[in-house]
């Protein structure tokens, strides 16, 4: 007999993800910033500020506000240095949706007009 198991998916249209967040910078930071998400060919995506950028302290914030690990901080932080980003990648826009949502996940799926979160379950409180 299979071994098939069943998992729950959340999937999540690619304005909503960003809408997402937008939210929880303006939580976080208390700051209004209009995002949009960019993904390449289904395996990469990343979200991009519209005409504003962000001053590292204000990453920073973000970082600590999803108790980031240390690996996360390192693919926050511009490689070239400089003192603001004009927008975040996978690993923190997850974090920031997960922290939205209160859910984790096992994997994720990049399609043209979605992102699928799948094996979810609820964060305990």
């Amino acid at each position: 007999m299979r071994d098939i198991s069943e998992k729950r998916a959340v999937e999540l249209r690619w304005p909503e993800v960003g809408g997402i967040v937008a939210e929880e910078i303006k939580e976080v930071l208390g700051l209004q910033v209009q995002c949009r998400v960019n993904v390449v060919d289904g395996s990469f995506w990343d979200v991009t500020f519209i005409n504003c950028r962000l001053p590292l302290p204000k990453l920073c914030q973000l970082l600590q506000a999803t108790q980031a690990a240390p690996e996360d901080w390192e693919d926050a932080l511009p490689d070239e240095g400089g003192t603001d980003v004009g927008g975040i990648g996978i690993v923190l826009a997850e974090k920031l949706i997960a922290r939205h949502l209160h859910l984790t996940w096992e994997h994720h799926l990049i399609t043209a007009d979605s992102l699928w979160l799948v094996g979810v379950a609820d964060i305990p409180c």
